[in-house]
């Protein structure tokens, strides 16, 4: 016998009990009563209906008094024993409190693998979400973050935040396994030829034609500076790693861009101010202050290169214990953290000084296709380039991965030390326009990056499956071969007979 669904409105469920005492809370109750008579008076006006009571084990009731009205079929505790039955509805109430157990323990699965499921996401793309929340804050309370605040960030986060984010890379650099990839000079030199030279130039002669329209001349200088900077160390050797690219390959040009962009985006951001156009950008509000490409590589090297070396050191030293302390802390996260909390400090300077305020919002809207374009743009180029039919150039597959992501994306933590170290605390409107397309263009890598590691990975699979689809397919034709070969041996035999 089972309850068919035009019968799963046989019963109805009712509570006696109080609802903070009520822990079946995915049971949809038909009605609920904290007191006896409450339920007497209900079961009086339902006299042509079946009830199930579930009584709350904190009610002290005498089920005798209950079960002497006909419309009751059943009384089960909070926990869904049962306490009374009609016997000749024993069977239908056993399948109808099963199938509403069976929801029970559906909704909380359901409701578990929602809560699982939002968790992953948050804890996937903390950063992201976090973003926005940190950009809040700054607009409601700039005076907290901004440079020459409550907390000094021009020292606290600027430096601190920057210093402690290279420290930590040094520290997670494993280069004792990079050994087999250091030989591979021209992979490295195309690398780096693309990063500092192809991407920055070409996006400088972008920016010149965009000078000629109305956008702001600071968010554009920014676009420049934003192509001239190293790539990420992270990231890129992340993605790349999940896209089933050479992540050595990766990670040894990221560390090298690192070093070389110490020198050579300084070198390029003061070549490409020289343009008149870009004029306005080489005063600062400091009279005695001005911009020396010296000055910059000083601070680049004390802020970025100098924790970089010491943190590599250390793990050099103490390698197991740097990996147990690694797994403990949690390196990436706290990189993330630090990155987080720059921003917020960029932005409550920027909120605090009105650089936003000169803005328009078409501005942002073409800033943002901009950097879409780029990225994309370069993405595709470089991976191109590299794997032209050319003999001795073409890159393989895996290779070509960490080509594209060390070629094309950009550090954000570089970025942002690059401009302090050029206008040191003295001009913070500009600093803080400047920092925009940076921060734009990072999440806009670091979202596109996501779906290109999904495409990636799914073409070396490819790749890699193919050998064993083509074995499978000889392997066919030649059991069907021998099978062939048989069939004509039996007609000969049956012949000769």
């Amino acid at each position: 016998m089972s309850i068919e669904k035009n019968d799963e409105n046989l019963f109805e469920l009712v509570w006696l009990g109080n609802s903070s005492d009520k822990i079946l809370s995915e049971i949809n109750f038909t009605s609920e009563f904290t007191n006896n008579n409450q339920l007497k008076e209900y079961i009086i006006d339902k006299s042509d209906c079946s009830i199930i009571v579930i009584l709350s084990e904190s009610m002290s009731v005498d089920i005798t008094s209950l079960i002497k009205y006909s419309q009751i079929s059943a009384i089960y505790n909070e926990k869904l024993i049962c306490l009374y039955c009609l016997p000749r509805m024993i069977s239908l109430v056993d399948i109808y409190m099963k199938n509403k157990q069976q929801e029970e323990i559906k909704q909380k699965k359901s409701d578990q693998l929602y809560l699982s499921n939002i968790l992953l996401i948050i804890r996937k793309y903390w950063f992201l979400i976090g973003l926005p929340i940190s950009i809040l804050i700054a607009y409601s309370f700039p005076n907290v973050g901004k440079t020459g605040g409550y907390i000094r960030s021009e020292w606290t986060v600027k430096y601190g935040c920057i210093i402690l984010i290279f420290f930590l890379q040094g520290l997670s650099l494993r280069t004792k396994q990079l050994a087999n990839e250091v030989l591979r000079i021209r992979l490295h030199i195309f690398i780096q030829i693309y990063s500092f030279i192809i991407v920055p130039f070409l996006v400088y002669a972008l920016s010149l034609l965009l000078t000629r329209t109305s956008m702001n001349k600071t968010l554009i200088f920014g676009i420049i500076i934003m192509s001239s900077i190293s790539t990420m160390i992270s990231s890129n050797v992340v993605m790349t790693k999940n896209a089933l690219g050479n992540e050595y390959a990766a990670l040894l040009n990221a560390i090298l861009g690192n070093i070389l962009g110490i020198f050579i985006s300084p070198a390029l951001i003061f070549l490409f101010m020289k343009n008149s156009v870009f004029d306005f950008l080489s005063t600062t509000s400091n009279t005695q202050y001005k911009l020396d490409y010296s000055h910059v590589i000083k601070k680049l090297s004390l802020t970025g290169l100098v924790p970089l070396f010491i943190g590599q050191i250390i793990q050099l030293l103490w390698t197991k214990k740097i990996m147990y302390i690694q797994k403990k802390i949690y390196f990436a996260e706290l990189n993330s953290l630090a990155l987080l909390t720059i921003l917020w400090s960029v932005f409550s300077t920027a909120f605090s000084t009105g650089s936003f305020q000169s803005i328009q919002k078409i501005d942002l809207l073409i800033l943002i296709l901009i950097n879409c374009g780029i990225y994309i743009l370069f993405s595709l180029l470089i991976i191109i380039i590299a794997r032209l039919p050319i003999r001795h150039w073409q890159f393989s597959e895996k290779d070509t991965i960490a080509i594209m992501f060390c070629g094309v994306m950009k550090s954000l933590s570089m970025g942002i030390l690059l401009i302090n170290a050029l206008y040191d605390n003295t001009n913070q409107y500009i600093s803080g326009l400047l920092s925009l397309p940076l921060i734009m263009y990072y999440v806009v890598q670091l979202s596109i990056g996501a779906i290109q590691v999904i495409l990636l990975k799914n073409w070396i699979e490819k790749k890699l499956n193919k050998p064993t689809q083509i074995l499978k397919h000889n392997a066919h034709i030649q059991s069907q071969n021998e099978d062939e070969l048989k069939r004509n041996e039996s007609k000969n035999i049956n012949v000769k007979y």
